[in-house]
């Protein structure tokens, strides 16, 4: 037997309630998009083997899956593509889940993708990747419940939407230093206040009467005035972790740069960045695309592409050797 994956990228477009004061923290919304992506495929061997990219990384995630299900460890992992790691495109998420689901594939275990989003350890705050691994689209969950020391839940998914064809992103990976992630991730979090609940009914007000009715009425003018909108809201509040609204000036100059082009209509950071991105009309693409690069490459560098949604999920093929 053998297992392709290909996953999608995602972009997380905020976070919803860090008051907790309704029993339940986080809360999420992004969206798949079709580049770039994790490809990996494995098969059985007759011990470990991983080859490709990111070796280190891939042999980790494939002993967390064998110890959770006091496996033996076997197989071989090829990783061909990987999404660029603490870039803000959800990499980790991703590779953890291509990962456990082909291992899962290979032993014949029958296990949801969000179960073993917490048997991987993903899905701390948000259900956001997990979702789009299995879905894709646009989504929203409902956040962790606050109990002490319960991290058994997963986020339900109260959203998901087919994010339109004709809508693109353009999006700008800045060559600065890269966004928080691991033990930095965690101490940020742990460090910052109760979010004021005048602000939670912003986001909320916002995502329920302006952000989803135009996602679902395919009304791009507003539903980029609600994204920037909410990701104003989120970004003062990660100011003091990350130092303003985004993740740093030259990230903030650039988002700049990007919201006042013909043709875009909302801007944003993805999760702690550095990635940045615009929603434009697909026709407008190429062109938006073609001034963010020589603004990149004028300023700080770094490299821009143009994504459209993702709407399946993740890309899954089995196919059995003995035919091959």
């Amino acid at each position: 037997m053998k297992v392709y994956i290909k996953t999608p990228s995602r972009l997380h477009l905020g976070l919803i309630d860090l008051s907790g004061s309704l029993g339940r923290m986080f809360g999420g919304l992004g969206v798949g998009i079709d580049k770039p992506n994790i490809v990996i495929e494995a098969e059985h061997a007759l011990g470990l083997t991983v080859t490709g990219k990111e070796v280190p990384y891939v042999t980790e995630l494939a002993y967390r899956f064998f110890n959770a299900y006091n496996i033996k460890p076997t197989g071989h992992i090829h990783v061909e593509q990987v999404i660029p790691a603490h870039t803000g495109l959800g990499s980790g998420t991703q590779f953890a889940l291509a990962v456990a689901t082909a291992l899962a594939k290979l032993n014949h275990l029958i296990v949801a993708p969000s179960q073993l989003a917490l048997t991987m350890e993903r899905a701390k705050r948000t259900g956001v990747g997990t979702a789009i691994f299995e879905k894709g689209g646009f989504v929203v969950d409902g956040g962790k419940k606050t109990v002490a020391g319960d991290s058994t839940d997963f986020p339900p998914l109260l959203y998901r939407q087919m994010f339109p064809d004709n809508w693109r992103f353009v999006i700008a990976v800045p060559n600065v230093t890269k966004g928080l992630c691991n033990a930095e991730e965690v101490s940020a979090f742990n460090n910052l206040p109760p979010m004021l609940e005048g602000e939670v009914a912003k986001i909320c007000h916002l995502i329920m009467f302006k952000l989803l009715p135009a996602l679902a009425e395919k009304d791009l003018e507003n539903f980029g005035n609600a994204l920037t909108d909410i990701q104003i809201i989120t970004g003062n509040y990660f100011a003091h972790a990350q130092g303003g609204i985004y993740s740093n000036k030259e990230v903030a100059d650039t988002v700049v740069f990007i919201k006042e082009l013909d043709g875009v209509y909302g801007v944003g950071q993805s999760s702690w960045g550095p990635a940045i991105y615009g929603v434009v009309k697909q026709e407008q693409a190429k062109n938006t695309l073609q001034k963010l690069q020589k603004h990149l490459n004028r300023n700080i560098g770094g490299n821009a592409f143009i994504a459209k949604g993702n709407n399946k999920g993740a890309i899954i093929k089995i196919t059995n050797s003995n035919r091959e």
